[in-house]
């Protein structure tokens, strides 16, 4: 009996063990797994950020060479022409001058508008809110919407990335607005607090669901304003009714 007996205990003692090797060799699997899964999201999310990051010192230097030297280039044309007008007595020449003028203000101006759109000038020398509104003022004298821009960052800080990629998002969502919504109103708020940032994006247009689409197809520019979201760890939810539609956009501090 005290052998059977035995024979039960080291059974168990052999059993338990086993078990115990099985569940701590599943934890180890499980555990490289998820530290393996951790290590490929950071640098899936370093990748973004560096490919974000290129872009905007891209698009610095593309915004930089139109200014000075495209937007340069194109007043001493003009300069050159007043000069010439001056001496010019034939009417019909004179006329063409004046024509060559006119068309080099209207290119100037495009490029202006361009440089700006590339990267907004405000936005590193002032902020974010005052990029949005100049962004809205220009947006105001080429629509017939009305752009409504309320609140401010107040004591919330913002990184040169963070600013760039609101300032990005936001405007991709509000030209999405106009593209595909049929809007005539649009409202920014900017509620802030020392650790948590929200801006809330609302429009009178057709009801669209942002997140469906995007799983849908991922075009595009649905996309860019996932990845800017993701770049800077913030968070996009939407709320909709039959008439208009509501995003809102967190970033919070730990």
């Amino acid at each position: 009996m005290d052998v059977v007996k035995d024979i039960k205990i080291a059974f168990i003692l052999g059993t338990a063990i086993m078990l115990f090797l099985v569940f701590g060799l599943l934890f180890l699997v499980l555990f490289y797994q998820n530290h393996f899964m951790k290590m490929k999201r950071n640098e899936a999310n370093l990748l973004l950020k560096t490919a974000l990051e290129s872009e905007k010192n891209e698009r610095e230097r593309i915004a930089i060479d139109l200014h000075d030297g495209v937007q340069g280039d194109l007043n001493a044309l003009k300069f050159t022409l007043a000069g010439l007008e001056t001496g010019v007595l034939d009417e019909k020449f004179k006329a063409h001058i004046q024509l060559l003028q006119n068309t080099l203000q209207q290119t100037t101006e495009n490029v202006r508008v361009i440089s700006q759109k590339l990267m907004p000038p405000l936005l590193d020398q002032k902020g974010l809110r005052p990029a949005l509104e100049v962004y809205f003022e220009f947006l105001q004298t080429h629509s017939d919407a009305k752009l409504d821009l309320k609140g401010d960052l107040d004591d919330f800080e913002l990184s040169s990335h963070e600013k760039y990629a609101l300032f990005r998002l936001i405007q991709e969502l509000i030209q999405n607005m106009f593209k595909h919504g049929q809007v005539t109103m649009v409202q920014l708020m900017i509620e802030s607090q020392t650790k948590e940032l929200q801006i809330k994006i609302t429009d009178n247009g057709i009801p669209f669901d942002f997140f469906s689409t995007f799983e849908a197809n991922h075009s595009g520019g649905l996309q860019n304003i996932m990845s800017r979201i993701k770049s800077i760890g913030a968070t996009m939810k939407q709320l909709s009714d039959d008439k208009s539609n509501t995003y809102i956009i967190q970033l919070k501090r730990k």
